[in-house]
């Protein structure tokens, strides 16, 4: 017969094996943990690629129209806050949108992404497209 002590188990009091149930519990704790926290990272990412594509469009349409014949920064702005509010809803309430109007037509378009595990967590994001103005 193999000495408990030899493989590692204990013995209680009352000569059964310990089967190391704390260990156990511990472990699963500390494995839950780390698989939310993976899930709420995925999901934190997906969140802050659906926003830089909310944002990237509106600045994409912002430009567009900015550039036009009869276009100005504040068509391009107009334009981009719409599709910003059509797309992202409430929680781009607070996205920044800005214009240079040039040769080359930049709007900008920054903002916090919304945060899976709260908005205090979102991450800041800023898209910049372009467009040459026409004549």
């Amino acid at each position: 017969m193999i000495s408990p002590h030899a493989t590692g188990a204990s013995v209680t009091h009352d000569g059964t094996r310990d089967r190391g149930a704390v260990d156990v519990s511990l472990e699963m704790l500390f494995g839950t943990v780390a698989v939310l926290m993976a899930l709420l990272l995925v999901f934190e990412t997906a969140a802050y690629w659906h926003a830089r594509n909310v944002f990237d469009d509106a600045a994409s349409d912002g430009a567009r129209i900015a550039a036009a014949f009869d276009g100005s920064c504040a068509d391009g702005v107009a334009a981009a806050r719409a599709a910003i509010s059509r797309h992202a809803g409430s929680w781009a309430n607070e996205v920044e949108i800005s214009c240079i109007d040039a040769p080359l037509v930049v709007v900008t378009v920054t903002g916090r992404t919304p945060g899976v595990a709260g908005d205090a967590v979102g991450l800041r994001a800023s898209v910049a497209e372009s467009a040459p103005r026409e004549r």
